[in-house]
């Protein structure tokens, strides 16, 4: 079934060939639920990896899809990261600098500077709270071994505090 044709080089786009394509279906399962704005960076930022002669291939661009939205839980950084990224090589593609990407390493870097400028403290307003009244947050992604401890340390605390309260008999009266 011929969906369309692409608007950068003309050819028509099979949507019946990409569904039948399994790495290619899994890539479309992975970019739909993702919003319009990292979506297009993202694929701006896979198009660097093509080489200059060929084109690349769906289970490569799956792979480095995969790989990319690894890097980071953040969203907002990732987008501004790849946004980054993007308009740099560009730009040095423009002045005649023109090889493919072959791995994260630079996106790496852009993605460390942009999560050192967010870890600055960053003054919140709390809603219903004084004018004068801040809370300073630091908003540096944690990774999963961070969240997992953060969660067992908390269900510690909880069940030791779980304990040391006093049970309420049937009737709902505290005991004493």
């Amino acid at each position: 079934m011929k969906l369309c044709r692409c608007p950068v080089c003309h050819t028509t786009i099979h949507l019946d060939a990409m569904v039948n394509d399994e790495a290619a279906r899994e890539l479309l399962g992975i970019l739909a639920p993702i919003d319009g704005a990292t979506g297009r960076v993202l694929m701006n930022y896979i198009a660097l990896f093509r080489p200059a002669k060929s084109d690349l291939s769906f289970s490569r661009a799956l792979v480095l899809v995969n790989d990319t939205l690894a890097l980071t839980t953040n969203r907002d950084w990732l987008r501004a990261a790849l946004e980054e990224t993007v308009t740099k090589l560009r730009a040095a593609r423009i002045e005649g600098q023109h090889r493919q990407l072959t791995n994260h390493n630079y996106l790496k870097k852009v993605l460390e500077s942009i999560s050192l400028h967010a870890i600055a403290p960053v003054a919140v307003h709390v809603a219903n709270a004084k004018p004068s009244i801040e809370i300073t947050s630091y908003g540096r992604p944690e990774s999963l071994a961070e969240t997992k401890a953060k969660f067992d340390e908390q269900m510690a605390r909880f069940k030791a505090n779980a304990k040391k309260s006093k049970p309420m008999d049937r009737g709902g009266n505290d005991e004493a």
